[in-house]
This record gives structure tokens, sequence and C-alpha cells, in this order.
């Protein structure tokens, strides 16, 4: 879609842009103009200067500079008609309909996404009061505390109480209005079978539902848009109350993939660290949903990990989208070690340079954190060597000083 140059100047000039480079960036007011720390580089003292006359940023420490436009774009990663079409929304601009059809198909496909993103917003809603109010949810606080997670983070990543009955998620989501049949392919719910029915049999009312999410920590995933799209639950000890259940509980159930969801192309943390990792200029990976919450509120806020799933190329391409480092922090056993060499090559092969940090034998993210601090694994980060050297390194030890045995290895 082409978008005429008048359109595109009729909304640069209504784009409030200190209010939208205030929603990432820590403004203060200089004079004529507002200050703050570069959203693209890592500096101490703010050279980031947006002046609102001109509609114009510039950072004189990096020399970025550009509209209102360049700096969503350049910041979010995001192309030129996306980010058009959301600032025309936001300053009441129309743009001009060049194929009736196409705006239609585009107009049904919003309104959809919006329906289903709605739904997954009063989900969070529920989990989060869920963890305040529920008889059960002090274990889920439990869970929250033990891991050292503060009130604080608990909040900022939304994080709350799936509750052990077997209905209440998909009774307030009825409750609330929202079609059933939207929730459950979003994996909110899913169908009971007709034998298993409260009263008569109905295909949109609550008794025909059970909640997939049951007595569990939940974790809302987010898009690069900041809109919660899947969730993550993490078992939790039995309510006191409940039977006894020999079954093997699996330690996480994910949300399946859905029409606003695919795992493959999706790292947690990654809407919450946006604006840290565009000011450093790397990242850190990681794998589990409680070290990626550690990493953060220890300061790390560039780090990511994937939900669920392998590493992909498009992890990989989104990865590039934003920086031009990482650093690998996974577990140090074997799966560990496995997948530091298949990240680290997925990454080098979008041009990405990777570091890896080896943790000691049992410890993760999350442990070594707790256990020796924020400065001792930033001291192994700066020390982190390039992937090849620490591939070399670690098939050396597995070689026992063999140089044969060590090739192979490698």
């Amino acid at each position: 879609m082409r978008i005429p140059e008048e359109t595109i100047a009729e909304i640069r000039e209504r784009a409030d842009l200190v209010t939208i480079i205030g929603d990432y960036v820590r403004l203060k007011k200089a004079g004529s103009n507002f200050t703050g720390l570069c959203p693209f580089h890592n500096e101490r003292s703010p050279s980031f200067n947006v002046n609102p006359a001109r509609r114009m940023y510039k950072c004189f420490g990096c020399g970025a500079s550009g509209d209102v436009f360049r700096f969503v774009m350049q910041l979010e990663g995001r192309p030129f008609p996306e980010v058009a079409r959301e600032l025309a929304e936001r300053t009441g601009v129309e743009l001009p309909v060049l194929d009736e059809a196409e705006e239609r198909a585009y107009q049904q496909r919003r309104a959809e996404t919006e329906r289903l993103v709605a739904i997954m917003d009063d989900a969070t809603g529920f989990f989060i009061a869920q963890l305040g109010q529920h008889p059960h949810g002090h274990l889920a606080r439990e869970a929250i505390a033990g891991r050292g997670v503060t009130p604080e983070s608990a909040a900022h990543f939304r994080l709350g109480y799936a509750p052990s009955g077997w209905s209440g998620l998909a009774e307030y989501l009825h409750h609330r209005g929202h079609d059933l049949r939207a929730a459950e392919a979003l994996g909110l719910i899913g169908k009971r079978r007709a034998d298993t029915q409260r009263g008569p049999a109905r295909s949109d009312g609550a008794a025909s539902y059970y909640d997939r999410f049951r007595h569990r920590l939940m974790f809302p995933i987010t898009d690069v848009h900041g809109r919660v799209i899947a969730f993550s639950g993490r078992e939790l000890p039995p309510p006191p109350d409940a039977p006894k259940d020999d079954r093997p509980s699996a330690k996480y159930i994910n949300s399946p993939e859905g029409p606003l969801y695919t795992k493959g192309e999706v790292l947690y943390g990654l809407f919450e660290g946006r604006v840290e990792t565009r000011r450093q200029g790397w990242l850190i990976i990681c794998e589990g949903n409680f070290d990626l919450v550690a990493l953060h509120q220890a300061g790390f806020q560039n780090s990511v990990a994937p939900m669920g799933t392998a590493f992909t190329e498009a992890h990989a391409k989104l990865v590039r989208r934003y920086a031009e480092r990482v650093v690998l922090l996974f577990d140090g056993d074997g799966a560990g070690k496995k997948a530091t060499r298949t990240v680290g090559e997925m990454l080098l092969d979008q041009g990405v340079a990777a570091q890896v940090v080896t943790l000691p034998k049992g410890e993760d993210p999350d442990t070594f954190l707790r256990s020796a601090g924020a400065t001792a694994l930033d001291e192994r980060i700066k020390a982190a060597p390039p992937l090849i050297q620490s591939l070399i390194e670690d098939a050396a030890a597995q070689g026992g000083g063999d140089p044969s045995r060590s090739a192979v290895a490698i």
C-alpha cells in the first residue's frame, strides 16, 4: 500500500512525538526540548534530544535521528506500512482506500484480532485476581516468593493463578460476554464430552467447557506489541484438600498454537526488555520462565527466552531485528550444552555474534543469581568467550586432552 506524501505529512504533524517517545524513554524537559537516555545505545549521561517543534529526535552520542516513523520503525524493527497505519489510527488520520476489497479484508482481520486480544486480556486479569483472592492462591504466591521474585516483578510480568476448579475461567469469560468457541481456539478452555456436561447440552454456554489451565502459576506471554497472546502455566504443590493423585503432572503446560500465537516466533520477555535491548545493543538468551523473570529483576532487562519449544530460524531472525550480539545463558548440563551449540549456529547464520556463559554444574540463571548475585553473573558475561572458542574448549574437556577425540567432538 502506497501512502500519499501529504497523508504522511499529516500524520507526522498530528503525532505527539514527546508522548510516543515517552512510552519508551524517560524524558525530561530541557528548555523547549526534551532529553533522555538514548534507547539505541548504552549511555550513562543523556544525549538523546527530542525537538517537538521540528518533530524530530537526535542522539548526539550515536547519531540516531529521524521523525516519529523512523523512531518506531528503528526501535521495534517494523516495516513502514505497518507503523504508518498504526500511527494514522492513533492520530485520527484517515488513510486513503486504494483497494476496497483489501481494506475490507484488513478491517475484518483487525476486528477479529481485537476480539481475540480482548479475551486474552480478560483471562490475564482473571488470573491476576485469583492470585490474591482464591483460597489456593497462596500456593502460587509462595512459589513466587520462594524464587525470590518481588511483588513488583510479579506485577510487571502480570503473574497470576489459574484456580484449581474445572470451569472458573470458562464461567468468567462467559459472564463477560465472550464467544467461548474463540476462547477454545485460543487454547484457554476445552470442549467437554457430552456425557460430562452439567445440565442441558449447549454449544455456547460455560457448562460445555472446562478450563485448560487448572491450579497453576500463570505466566502471560506477550508479542512485540505488548499484547497477551499465550500463557505458560507452571505446576504447583497440590492443595491441602485435594484427593491423592499419583499420576505425573507436566511441569509446564503452554498454550497451543492458534490464531494469535506461533510458538516458534515468540520470545518471552522481548516486549518487556525491548528498550533496554536497543540501548545495550545485545541480548541474553536463557531457557526458563523463572530464569527470565530473575534476570530482568536483577537488572538484565535485555534477556529473552523461547517458549516451550526449540529455538527456531524465526527466533534467530527476530533476534537480528533487535541485536547484533547475543550471550547464551543456558543450564550447564548436557541438554544446555547441546542447546548452546544449536542456537549459536542459527544465530551465526543470521549474522549475529554469539558468546557463551558457562554456569557451575547444577546451576541455572535463577539459582545462580540467588546464590552468587548479579555482580558475579555480570563478571561471567563480560568474560564470556565467543561460541567457537567455547565449543573448542568444551570438546577438549570431553576429549580428555586427546586432540583426535576433541576434533571428533567438535
